[in-house]
């Protein structure tokens, strides 16, 4: 940590700002490349955190509930073509780092999309995940978001833009814990990953 706590609240170790992971290792945004991020580290960031900002109702009981992020990849990559269930899986990699902001707020901070789209291409190079193949799934992301928005929001059928002429999937989708989540994604990994080991 920087020697001068009460002037900035960066962390730092050794050169570069960097963030402390679960699994004792360090991200360091200014060099994503050279940083130890563990699928661990990844499924369980994504499994702390609350997709749509945690605004989340169960439309069909009104109660407030958590959404993962995870549990929206590991849904996604169950409803793609299976070429493209591992890209689907892994779609998400900058928020893993960069936490999920809502699109109407990332719109008003282009650095911060520069920062996340550079965190998310290291990632997914780390975990072998082909760029083009993230770029194909996005119609079908559009959809799950769709059935989101039906399922999982409090909308009242105002239009918001191009995106609502997308047909939702046909799927229930009932929310999961935090810990359930990220075990069904450390699981799906298992099974889709282009690699033996748990770690690239």
């Amino acid at each position: 940590m920087n020697d001068d706590t009460t002037t900035s609240v960066t962390i730092r170790r050794d050169t570069g700002p960097t963030m402390l992971l679960g699994s004792g290792n360090y991200f360091d945004y200014a060099n994503p490349e050279a940083e130890d991020l563990t699928i661990e580290d990844y499924a369980y960031g994504l499994a702390f955190t609350g997709r749509f900002s945690g605004q989340c109702v169960n439309k069909r009981t009104g109660q407030r509930v958590f959404y993962s992020v995870a549990q929206h990849c590991e849904i996604l990559s169950k409803l793609v073509p299976a070429e493209l269930a591992y890209a689907a899986l892994m779609h998400e990699s900058g928020e893993v780092v960069c936490g999920d902001l809502t699109s109407p707020l990332k719109s008003m901070l282009p650095s911060y999309k520069t920062i996340e789209k550079a965190c998310a291409a290291a990632i997914e190079r780390r975990f072998r995940v082909p760029a083009e193949d993230v770029a194909a799934i996005k119609p079908y992301d559009i959809r799950l978001w769709a059935s989101e928005r039906e399922q999982l929001l409090n909308w009242d059928g105002r239009p918001w833009g191009a995106s609502d002429n997308a047909l939702p999937f046909d799927v229930l989708i009932e929310p999961k814990d935090p810990y359930t989540a990220a075990k069904d994604f450390l699981n799906r990994f298992s099974e889709l990953a282009p690699f033996e080991t748990a770690a690239p």
